[in-house]
């Protein structure tokens, strides 16, 4: 077990390095919702070996304060993160305030004990852990799951909404915080003691080093939550040229018909830098770049679909003639794009 601590130690500075590299890379919701969560399991896993440790003997005042209510803000960080992927949330609303109930809610009925002081709080936890505090872990535990069933749900309704890189990551965040609270919910039940929970901490890390992992393996995602040309000397006017050069590859050329077709193509293409085509898809055009692409494919399909000449064409064939790989994706996209199903649009115009 005391090995298990040291690693632990040693992933609280990581989540802190994390953390703060996303946090000062961007200022938006998305980014900030990313770099909150992190911090807080690293702030939460020093909790844990406060409190599992000697040192809370020699600091019982700080016994058990914030451990529930930053545990409360794990699943309202992840939800509030995937709105921020799948709709482009930018702002808290009035209404996000509601995910603080169960905060305020613990408070009312616990406040009393994190009130007392130091030495009287432990003591009082140890003597009435079955009938008060116990109480509280159950809630966390029902509160945890059903901010996982919430994030799931919300995912699988909304995946066609996400680029194959944004629905990879988001994916990967929804099912490392349903294993935890799959796996908290059982230690609760379950552990012999509090020190059992060092597993679930663990389980947490995978969280951070995935996340992580997957901006370094996605570099226009890397670019999007993290903006890797921070700090670039790359001008509007640069931005505006590379711009006029995207929209002639794609206007003439038609360079998206082109299956398999990604962001390092197009750049060797019009000979610029990735990261400068990324970041002129992301500040100038608005829109990444799997969606700028799947947009001009529709269109092609579009006229397809109304073309006498393509109307013997299946939905599938059409689909490949327009630059898709397979009937799914360009299901997914076209329904996107315009609200229809392509059997609909086709059968429109007759």
């Amino acid at each position: 077990m005391d090995i298990v601590r040291y690693i632990l130690f040693a992933q609280v500075f990581v989540a802190f390095f994390v953390a703060g590299g996303v946090f000062f890379k961007t200022k938006n919701l998305r980014s900030l919702t990313l770099s909150l969560l992190i911090a807080l399991v690293g702030f939460h896993i020093v909790l844990f070996l406060f409190g599992s440790g000697k040192l809370v003997n020699v600091y019982p005042q700080f016994r058990s304060w914030f451990y529930y209510e930053i545990a409360f803000l794990f699943g309202p960080l992840v939800f509030v993160h995937l709105q921020c992927l799948i709709v482009n949330k930018k702002k808290i609303r009035i209404l996000d305030v509601l995910h603080l109930i169960p905060i305020v809610v613990f408070w009312l009925g616990y406040g009393d004990v994190l009130l007392m002081e130091g030495n009287v709080r432990s003591a009082y936890i140890e003597a009435n852990f079955l009938s008060r505090t116990m109480f509280w872990n159950y809630v966390l535990a029902f509160q945890t799951l059903l901010y996982a069933v919430g994030s799931s749900i919300y995912l699988f309704f909304n995946q066609s909404k996400l680029s194959a890189n944004r629905l990879q990551y988001a994916l990967f965040l929804v099912v490392a915080y349903v294993c935890s609270s799959i796996l908290i919910s059982y230690l609760t039940y379950y552990a012999n003691s509090w020190r059992d929970f060092a597993w679930y901490y663990v389980a947490l890390t995978f969280l951070i080093f995935g996340v992580g992992y997957f901006l370094v393996k996605n570099p226009l995602f890397l670019v999007q939550i993290k903006k890797k040309y921070f700090g670039s000397n790359l001008s509007n006017n640069d931005m505006k040229r590379i711009r006029s050069k995207i929209e002639k590859a794609f206007i003439n050329d038609k360079v998206f018909l082109k299956g398999n077709f990604n962001i390092s193509e197009l750049s060797a293409m019009l000979n610029e830098k990735p990261h400068h085509v990324s970041q002129t898809f992301s500040e100038l055009i608005s829109e990444n770049f799997n969606d700028y692409v799947n947009k001009h494919r529709i269109e092609i399909a579009k006229q397809y679909l109304h073309d006498s000449k393509y109307k013997n064409y299946k939905i599938e064939a059409i689909a490949l003639e327009s630059g898709f790989n397979n009937k799914v994706t360009f299901y997914k996209a076209f329904t996107k794009f315009t609200g229809q199903k392509p059997s609909a649009f086709r059968k429109s115009k007759k």
